[in-house]
């Protein structure tokens, strides 16, 4: 058994199954079988037949495919150290403040 990714006109995935490699044929529609070089795919995603591989959804609004079709914010990778979140307002990483009650 295999993962497919049922993909439409658009080479948007629509619709994933698993399937025996020996049913695929039978079956409607265009099927990208999932595997490490095609990447991850779920619905929604855009595969790149140029490329023979899946890109996954835009994030955030602001982010932009790096070379090597990994969505990275403008603002560069997240801070190592620390606990953020993605403040699309401002295209910045915003730290998320650690609440700790006292007893």
């Amino acid at each position: 058994m295999s993962l497919y990714a049922k993909i439409n006109s658009e080479n948007i995935v629509e619709n994933i199954i698993i399937c025996e490699d020996s049913n695929i044929s039978a079956l409607e529609g265009l099927y990208i079988k999932v595997t490490d070089q095609t990447r991850d795919a779920e619905i929604g995603f855009t595969y790149n037949q140029s490329k023979g591989y899946f890109i996954s959804t835009k994030p955030w609004p602001s982010w932009i495919l790096d070379e090597n079709d990994n969505w990275v914010s403008p603002a560069g990778p997240k801070p190592a150290v620390g606990t953020y979140r993605w403040n699309e307002e401002d295209e910045e990483w915003t730290e998320v403040q650690q609440i700790t009650s006292e007893e």
